[in-house]
């Protein structure tokens, strides 16, 4: 068994832990996590989550996989740092939390009533 492969075996099962994990905590009541919530928007699934999250996911295997077949280059690591790292590093750093349609406003009212006895 070569080091590609003994590399390819890690990979096949922290991802199959990874999925494993995820689908305990989904099930779990006592967790307050729900795998679904990745791909929703107000209770329905999102095309736009949904083709994001598969994008994320098949770029990062490419990246691993040409990590571990020994392919890598300067190129793909910048580029996959461009689509997925920078914005999300830029946030942390910046809080930009004023960026149109990310933020969400709620408003809750109270009335309270009192009622004297005679």
């Amino acid at each position: 068994m070569n080091t590609r492969e003994i590399m390819l075996a890690v990979l096949a099962a922290v991802t199959l832990l990874m999925v494993i994990s995820f689908w305990r905590f989904h099930r779990d009541t006592l967790v307050q996590f729900n795998a679904l919530d990745l791909i929703m928007e107000n209770g329905r699934v999102s095309k736009i989550a949904f083709a994001f999250m598969v994008a994320f996911a098949v770029t990062t295997w490419l990246i691993v996989y040409l990590a571990v077949t020994g392919k890598m280059s300067e190129g793909y690591l910048t580029s996959y740092g461009a689509m997925w790292v920078a914005p999300l590093v830029l946030k942390v750093v910046f809080n930009k939390n004023d960026i149109p349609g990310t933020t969400s406003t709620s408003t809750l009212l109270q009335q309270t009533t009192e009622v004297t006895k005679p």
